[in-house]
């Protein structure tokens, strides 16, 4: 398997799946030109699966089923959101 390293651009919701390869080991999440990203190393030819993000402000409850993944600074760092992999251990 050659792994590569892909980016999904999220949106901002509570919760939401993206669409990643099959395996796919979630590595950061963070901001990059205004947007919510992750970024995970992948075989970019396994079949595609579902996994649950969870975006989560400060002073709100965390997902205990989750690991965190990053933080992104929003507005000047006005707005500060954690991300999740719900699901994941």
């Amino acid at each position: 398997m050659t792994s590569t390293v892909w980016k999904a651009t999220l949106q901002l919701r509570d919760v939401q799946d993206i669409t990643v390869p099959e395996g796919a080991e979630m590595l950061t999440a963070r901001e990059q030109h205004g947007q919510v990203c992750v970024w995970f190393k992948c075989d970019p030819l396994a079949l595609k699966v579902k996994r649950r993000i969870a975006l989560v402000g400060t002073g709100h409850p965390a997902p205990d089923d989750a690991r965190y993944l990053g933080s992104a600074h929003l507005d000047g760092g006005h707005l500060i959101l954690h991300v999740f992999e719900r699901g994941a251990s």
